[in-house]
């Protein structure tokens, strides 16, 4: 196979920009997506399954003097039942990608499907998303490799099994806020009292 020129760079599969300063891609880098990475500025690489980035992709960290932390590795767990992953690895992963900290941060994973997307599904939730909005964003990364146990997964993780960092980025605090005044927008709605027919605005 012609080798290609040193200037020419390729986007990585399942590439994404999740928020600002927070990506996602596949752990399975060709040495042209690696350079693509150049562009990112990244901080933390966040590994989420179990197998180690390429040996390529390693001495790029390294090189670079990119922060690697290997949740997939530390949070495995051999028997999980029907759960594609670990609420630890969520846990631990949402809290990692929440400290700005970290910022900017790259999410991988060996498909950059699997684990990234019920990741990503369950920060949408954190994020008070419609759960059909969540699935639509899954399937689309998912394609033909999308599984009904991730979807299930994502709607019946706990949120609050998370602990917010004490500085989060601020896109999370201003989709908070906004969430919030429409809570209570929606409950002043609801709990408005009702006019008498006769005082009814004309």
């Amino acid at each position: 196979m012609k080798e290609l020129p040193d200037y020419f760079v390729q986007v990585p599969e399942a590439f994404a920009l999740v928020e600002e300063g927070v990506y996602r891609c596949s752990g399975v880098l060709t040495g042209e997506q690696i350079k693509y990475l150049d562009a990112l500025g990244l901080r933390t690489v966040l590994i989420l399954s179990v197998e180690g980035p390429s040996r390529a992709l390693s001495q790029y960290l390294k090189h670079k003097g990119i922060r690697r932390v290997h949740l997939g590795m530390a949070r495995w767990q051999a028997n999980l039942g029907w759960k594609p992953v670990s609420e630890e690895l969520i846990k631990d992963a949402l809290e990692c990608l929440l400290d700005p900290a970290n910022h900017p941060l790259l999410v991988v994973c060996s498909s950059g499907v699997r684990e990234t997307g019920t990741l990503v599904g369950c920060l949408r939730k954190l994020q008070h998303w419609n759960f059909n909005s969540i699935v639509c964003e899954y399937r689309s990364f998912a394609g033909g490799k999308g599984r009904y146990t991730q979807e299930l997964f994502i709607e019946l993780f706990d949120t609050d099994l998370v602990t917010l960092p004490a500085a989060l980025p601020q896109w999370f605090v201003d989709e908070r806020l906004m969430w919030e005044q429409e809570q209570r927008a929606r409950f002043a709605e609801l709990h408005a009292p009702l006019l008498p027919p006769g005082n009814a605005a004309t």
